[in-house]
């Protein structure tokens, strides 16, 4: 190791070591909020743990990792001047900063996947499509993790970047390690933003109120803010070849919004709760569209062109919530609401994402009221029929009423 340039005195007493650590520890414990929040939401409301949420779980862990990891090193003398340290101190810091960006980078690629499965489970992508989301984000995760391999073995052996006593046979300059993270950390940012732009294209074709279409692509793209931090993540990437910590900040910066990102959309029935709008119990005749069981299947509700597909799962939710608020008002011991009755129209009907075809509604018109329980809405549509031996009296029907 080469002897550093001589030091100004004035500048002996500089320390961006606290200030690191106070400001990776407060992003990686929001981020950690929004994750239990996003858990308490799945495994108490939606009673769900899938793949996404395993992801999350790991992100999280993994930024905690590259958190004490650099604390570690800030306690080695990382963010002080290295003509300030001693060789021990010099070796800790590099060799635990080093460690550091393994999970570093770990926490903002899997929430990549966390993401990638939400979207593909609401937006009902094309099978093209959704390899192509997987592969983005695969080639991703490969690619950062390239740039581990990099950063390490750009000595041999390793051991002599940080352990000054073991001898480099070879090393290469230092600036290809950088040059290939940069070209790396674009391509997460191309990522970032691809996720975070395709709901919005989505929810264009869909037909919904312009507001609940804000609402909804503003949720699902949040995560462009991470693209606006990876961004700026490549311009600090010569901390790589300098002494300077701004790159472990925005390393754990990143991966705790884009983890922040991923938790957002699941957050509704928590946001119910704090609004006082608290989901009603067994027994009190409401709508069992608002009990924490039914948010599980509003949220699988894909945004897709595909209306078969769409219109089995909305009648399996459908006879779901139906017969749980049946089995809930026998426990409780309260009579069935009238037939006319409005409390129990399923919320879910004013909020659908797709409109069932006009040949369904006539399926479920077919439907004697005395042999099929259900409580239908029926909007005011008019439907014309094109065949012979139907009358001039029956050619039109027109529906405005509540059955």
């Amino acid at each position: 190791m080469s002897a550093p340039p001589p030091l100004d005195p004035a500048r002996a007493g500089e320390d961006k070591g606290k200030a690191t650590t106070a400001a990776i520890s407060t992003v990686a414990a929001i981020s950690t909020l929004f994750a239990v929040a996003r858990l308490w939401i799945r495994v108490r409301i939606m009673r769900k743990f899938q793949f996404d949420d395993f992801m999350i779980v790991i992100s999280v862990i993994c930024s905690w990792m590259s958190v004490g990891f650099s604390t570690t090193a800030v306690h080695y003398g990382s963010g002080r001047h290295i003509q300030t340290l001693t060789q021990e101190q010099i070796q800790g810091a590099i060799l635990f900063t080093l460690i550091g960006f393994v999970p570093g980078i770990l926490s903002f690629v899997l929430p990549k996947l966390a993401v990638v499965t939400l979207l593909s489970r609401l937006l009902n992508p094309s099978r093209t499509h959704l390899i192509w989301l997987w592969f983005m984000c695969v080639f991703c995760l490969l690619t950062m993790m390239g740039s581990v391999g990099m950063v390490f073995g750009q000595c041999q052996p390793s051991r002599s970047q940080w352990d000054f006593s073991v001898p480099a046979r070879f090393c290469w300059d230092k600036w290809i390690s950088v040059d290939y993270t940069r070209g790396a950390c674009a391509f997460s940012a191309f990522v970032d933003f691809y996720l975070s732009i395709y709901p919005g294209v989505v929810l264009y074709k869909i037909q919904l109120p312009t507001k609940k279409k804000i609402a909804l692509s503003a949720a699902l793209g949040i995560g462009s803010i991470s693209t606006v931090v990876a961004v700026y993540k490549i311009t600090v990437l010569d901390s790589l070849a300098n002494d300077n910590c701004d790159l472990t900040i925005w390393t754990i910066v990143e991966g705790s919004v884009i983890t922040i990102a991923a938790c957002i959309p699941l957050l509704q029935p928590l946001l119910e709760r704090i609004r006082n709008r608290p989901w009603p119990t067994k027994g009190t005749g409401q709508s069992s569209s608002q009990t924490p069981g039914s948010h599980q299947g509003y949220a699988d509700i894909e945004l897709s062109d595909d209306k078969s597909r769409i219109r089995k799962i909305r009648r399996r939710f459908e006879m779901d919530s139906v017969l749980a608020t049946r089995n809930n008002d026998e426990e409780a011991g309260v009579a069935p609401m009238p037939a006319g009755s409005q409390d129990r129209i399923l919320e879910e009907d004013e909020t659908r994402l797709v409109v069932p075809d006009a040949g369904s509604q006539n399926d479920d018109n077919n439907v004697s009221p005395k042999t099929d329980k259900r409580i239908y809405r029926t909007d005011e549509v008019r439907i014309s029929y094109a065949r012979g031996e139907e009358s001039g009296a029956g050619a039109h029907r027109h529906q405005d009423s509540w059955a």
